[in-house]
């Protein structure tokens, strides 16, 4: 069955007023940035607010959620975004899923804490750990720290009886314990780490001489103390996810699993693209060709064939990775991480070393066995051929 869009990430600025050392965006190969506008407009969001409802008006009962995004969103200003939160919800209804932002926090001002109140828009605040962590990459364009700032930002939020949740990027080389602590201390009810978004092209750039397996000497003690304190009011994302997945389930993103990609990224332009992490490749790659001014999201097989294949068919895991005990979890890694010049998506994970030994230990804490993830997967297989899908109990995302 072809995929469906679930989501649309709306790109309403496309600049940022932190200057993050990793940002996939700005310091990736890929600038285009620099030649779109640095806000999306009223004509270009109206646009696409049609194809989202003419998308929807096709497959009735769908629904899609929309995310602000950026760059940095809050850069547009409180009534703007107020009023892309109110077009969306004027003109789409129920067809209209939720909506969210994902933000780095640091301009959370009173008015903007109101409209996300008001608006019901879910926010997401960028955080990797205590100042000492976060302020090594997480700098604005002077070179300053941004814990405070988006700290004071969280609370803002939490204040108006909001619950952010937090969105970390893994700094391989730092104390992942030390991070998870530091997070949990905010109070907040969902934490997601991030895999660093790099290739088999730059990844020994990066991340030289940290050891075999710096992701997973990062997470495995964060999952060992969360684990160990099954504490249901703090949910950390990329471990739900796995957990879900040995047991049979869908996972909760599309970093393990080898799902196809269910949402598109519309930049401030108009242009519709694929998954953006894909900029930290090469140039042009997650550019379809098409722009909702003049195109519907029917249309992705008229464009760049890769957006229509993330979407719609998928990219099958490598020749090491199809023969892996550990496929059905992993699927052979995040597609952005599987990418080389020389052999494109045809690679497993430049984390591939990590994640296996996360899920080892995984499996050892929980005693969930290779034979029962596969015996968990083929009964999933089984109900949904059957048309039961929805009688599959596992704890829900």
């Amino acid at each position: 069955m072809p995929g469906r869009i679930d989501e649309i990430i709306v790109k309403v600025a496309e600049r940022c007023n932190l200057a993050c050392s990793y940002c996939y965006m700005y310091q990736g190969p890929d600038q285009s940035w620099r030649h779109r506008p640095r806000f999306m407009s009223d004509d270009i969001y109206s646009s696409l607010i049609e194809r989202i409802g003419q998308y929807c008006l096709a497959r009735p009962g769908h629904k899609v959620s929309i995310t602000f995004h950026g760059g940095e969103p809050t850069l547009v200003g409180a009534s703007r975004l107020r009023l892309f939160a109110q077009k969306a919800r004027t003109y789409l209804g129920d067809s209209l899923r939720g909506l969210s932002m994902q933000t780095n926090g640091t301009l959370i001002t009173d008015e903007i804490a109101r409209v996300a109140l008001e608006q019901e828009i879910q926010v997401g605040v960028s955080l990797d750990g205590p100042a000492e962590i976060n302020d090594i990459m997480r700098v604005d364009n002077h070179g300053g720290g941004s814990y405070s700032a988006a700290v004071a930002g969280l609370r803002r939020l939490q204040s108006y009886g909001l619950k952010p949740g937090i969105l970390s990027v893994i700094q391989p080389g730092q104390n992942g314990l030390r991070v998870f602590e530091g997070l949990r201390a905010l109070n907040v009810p969902a934490i997601d780490f991030l895999l660093p978004d790099v290739t088999h092209d730059n990844k020994t750039l990066t991340y030289l001489d940290l050891g075999r397996t710096p992701v997973a000497d990062y997470l495995i003690p964060i999952f060992v103390a969360w684990f160990a304190r099954d504490d249901p009011s703090l949910q950390i994302r990329l471990f739900w996810g796995i957990l879900r997945l040995m047991l049979g389930g869908p996972g909760t993103s599309d970093v393990f699993g080898n799902p196809t990609i269910g949402y598109l990224v519309i930049d401030t332009d108009g242009a519709i693209q694929s998954l953006d992490v894909l900029k930290v490749c090469d140039p042009g790659i997650a550019e379809s060709g098409l722009n909702v001014t003049v195109h519907g999201f029917d249309d992705l097989g008229t464009g760049a064939p890769l957006v229509h294949q993330a979407v719609h068919v998928g990219f099958p895991p490598s020749e090491q990775c199809r023969v892996c005990p550990e496929l059905a979890v992993c699927g052979g890694g995040f597609l952005p991480q599987r990418y080389s010049r020389a052999r494109q998506f045809d690679n497993p994970s430049v984390w591939c070393e990590d994640i296996l030994a996360i899920l080892a230990h995984v499996r050892v804490r929980t005693g969930i066995s290779n034979e029962l993830t596969r015996l968990s997967v083929s009964a999933s297989q089984r109900l949904r051929s059957n048309s039961l899908r929805n009688d599959i109990h596992l704890p829900t995302a």
